[in-house]
């Protein structure tokens, strides 16, 4: 792994510009192609977005992880709202609730463009209650040499303990261990 990057952030809007920005950043750094660096930042902001019109949690804040490998980045949103069932989200292209009270809206098509732009998405209830969704998406390099300094970081990063974890906002509790690293049954999607 080159970098793992955690971050505990309050279920509000200004703070997907801030994440989808650091990831688009990291990966500009590990100079991937234009077309990943962007489809990516798309999934980010698409699994945060979701999290903000529809967690609700008690606390407020959910987490994201960004996954740094030579070949791949791995997406994790954690939620503790009331948690959903991917066969009972309301269809593409139906009407739905807006932020914070505005009118209606027609939508829907978050997930499907999650699932379109990423290799694997899996849905896994967080206990006691909420829901994380891991989207994984395959990694192309400028040229080869790029992509021989993403393997060369990946097989030193983790010997170095390249690591990071940071928490933005108010109240936000100390960072738990993340359900997603402990084995659980999900409902997978792949590309």
């Amino acid at each position: 792994m080159i970098l793992r990057l955690t971050l505990d952030l309050p279920e509000e809007r200004a703070y997907v510009k801030i994440i989808r920005l650091l990831g688009r950043t990291l990966l500009e750094h590990l100079r991937a192609v234009e077309q990943d660096i962007d489809e990516v930042e798309v999934v980010v902001g698409e699994l945060c977005t979701n999290v903000i019109r529809h967690a609700h949690s008690n606390d407020g804040v959910f987490r994201v992880t960004l996954e740094y490998d030579a070949d791949r980045v791995t997406i994790t949103v954690e939620d503790k709202g009331p948690g959903f069932r991917l066969r009972e989200v309301a269809p593409a292209g139906t009407e739905r609730a807006d932020f914070d009270g505005l009118p209606e809206r027609v939508g829907g098509y978050g997930l499907q463009l999650v699932e379109k732009l990423s290799d694997r998405v899996e849905f896994v209830p967080t206990d006691p209650h909420g829901t994380t969704v891991r989207a994984e998406r395959r990694l192309r390099f400028r040229t080869p040499e790029d992509a021989s300094h993403a393997a060369h970081l990946a097989r030193n990063g983790s010997a170095t303990g390249i690591s990071g974890t940071l928490a933005i906002g108010r109240n936000v509790p100390p960072a738990a261990p993340s359900p997603v690293d402990q084995p659980a049954g999900g409902v997978a999607a792949a590309r």
